[in-house]
């Protein structure tokens, strides 16, 4: 069933875990697998946190990678508005429920070293970013680094592919009735540049650095699509019914595949604001 009443479009069930593990696994390779980026000191990363953190594959991937040197050990914590994706047994790691928008308890503030966000463009509303970043400086250390990854606009900006055309004017037309970003990157960069971080960057990845991973590529467009796309021409109300919701998706999507057979497959691109709390 398409979500249509919850802040967060995608829903929570198994099938959506094993989409954003899989996402998770193409993003990682769109970087260069670098799941921090090179700017970010490893050795000094003693306290980690990951916020909208789902099913925490990023803070288990982190700390398979940042445990793997002798003698470090590192503190990790996932945070989000839900619990209904988190791990059934971790023992590394440390999960609670709070939402980015509200200030965190007290025993989180200046402990972090790094701060890892991702994907929310669909969840913000654009007077929440304000918020999100000063919330994540009040838990930084002194000195501690921000890491914010989206897909927003700026992946589905295409001159000859019209399903990608008329993907970015539905999500357009759609965030901006529910007061949401669809520039998602810039307003980030923006706001911690406001909120007076320092060294604050503003990075684009592609996917067409690799032929390897076009296909997979292709695959993750059509779970966002049958996922995102669907529920947001529900939620606008562009279409009456989840089952003519689906019926334009399943067009679409076919007309995606085909053009991806013709060569016409755009890249995946990951937006990532990477910014340091003054020391």
């Amino acid at each position: 069933m398409l979500n249509t009443n919850d802040k967060y479009v995608f829903g929570r069930d198994k099938r959506e875990s094993k989409r954003l593990d899989a996402q998770h696994d193409l993003l990682l390779k769109v970087t260069e697998n670098s799941l921090i980026h090179p700017k970010i000191p490893t050795d000094t990363l003693f306290s980690v946190a990951d916020i909208a953190t789902g099913t925490g594959i990023w803070l288990k991937d982190t700390s398979e990678m940042l445990d793997k040197v002798d003698g470090h050990r590192c503190y990790y914590h996932g945070f989000d508005i839900s619990a209904a994706q988190f791990p059934e047994d971790s023992d590394t790691i440390a999960f609670s429920l709070h939402d980015i928008t509200e200030p965190f308890p007290e025993e989180h503030w200046n402990r972090y070293d790094l701060v890892h966000v991702r994907l929310l463009v669909a969840a913000l509303e654009e007077s929440e970013y304000s918020a999100a970043v000063c919330n994540i400086q009040q838990i930084l250390k002194p000195g501690g680094y921000l890491q914010w990854e989206e897909i927003d606009e700026d992946t589905y900006i295409s001159k000859d592919n019209p399903v990608f055309l008329e993907v970015r004017r539905c999500f357009d037309v759609s965030f901006k009735a529910e007061k949401k970003c669809f520039q998602a990157s810039t307003k980030i960069f923006e706001e911690c540049m406001g909120a007076g971080y320092q060294e604050v960057e503003r990075l684009t990845y592609s996917s067409d650095w690799d032929e390897n991973i076009r296909l997979e590529t292709e695959r993750r467009f059509v779970a966002i699509f049958e996922t995102l796309y669907a529920s947001l021409l529900l939620r606008s109300g562009e279409v009456d019914t989840e089952l003519a919701a689906r019926k334009r998706t399943e067009d679409l999507v076919k007309q995606y595949k085909s053009l991806c057979e013709s060569g016409n497959s755009p890249p995946v691109k990951l937006m990532r604001v990477i910014a340091r709390k003054q020391q």
